[in-house]
């Protein structure tokens, strides 16, 4: 009976660490897809993956001068973000995207969607399957 509780804490540890794997893939996929779009001037997540769920959490800095540039590379990050096949559909996508000084903020509804999208419902959004 005594090898009982060390495999339960061996057994949590693995659990953890699968749970801590799936948020580092996070923490780096979404940036590296965000940073790849012209006009962003830095992208960084902080994902939490916990016993079959989760969060995402985002600071996207981009850089324009009027809403419409704003929306464009809001707009081309998304299409970013849908290609990356890192990118799990589940995951969610940025709710605002912020000039530097903070002037023009926008978000996934000046570009049709209802909210901040899940992954999955850009790439259905765009037509983009993830190669």
């Amino acid at each position: 009976m005594r090898l009982l509780p060390a495999v339960v804490a061996a057994a949590l540890m693995l659990s953890v660490s699968a749970c801590s794997s799936g948020a580092a893939k996070c923490e780096e996929a979404f940036p590296a897809a965000a940073m790849s779009v012209p006009g962003v001037v830095s992208a960084e997540w902080d994902c939490s993956e916990q016993f079959g769920g989760g969060w995402q959490r985002a600071d996207v800095v981009i850089e324009a001068t009027t809403e419409d540039e704003a929306i464009a590379v809001m707009d081309a990050v998304l299409q970013a973000i849908a290609a990356s096949p890192d990118l799990e559909d589940r995951w969610a996508t940025p709710q605002e995207y912020v000039t530097e000084d903070g002037s023009i903020i926008v978000g996934a509804n000046d570009v049709g969607f209802n909210g901040p999208p899940n992954v999955g419902e850009v790439r259905e959004h765009y037509g983009i399957t993830p190669g």
